[in-house]
């Protein structure tokens, strides 16, 4: 993994710290912070082994969609 590719996940986790540090807030103290770490852990399997592309066009999604029949 690059350099870049890192400070972009480490920017993704901070941007959901909060709502994964209220989520586990109902949960057993002495739990939460297993908790945390393993939504994070997720979170980063997740983002490294999606293939990201990029959406089709407005025309391009038009015309596939004219080619879908239902």
């Amino acid at each position: 993994m690059t350099n870049q590719e890192n400070q972009d996940i480490e920017h993704i986790i901070k941007k959901f710290e909060l709502k994964i540090k209220k989520s586990t807030k109902y949960t057993h103290y002495q739990d939460q912070e297993d908790l945390e770490q393993e939504i994070k852990l997720k979170i980063i399997e997740k983002l490294t082994t999606t293939e990201f592309e990029e959406p089709p066009g407005f025309w391009s999604f038009l015309t596939e969609q004219s080619k879908i029949k239902y």
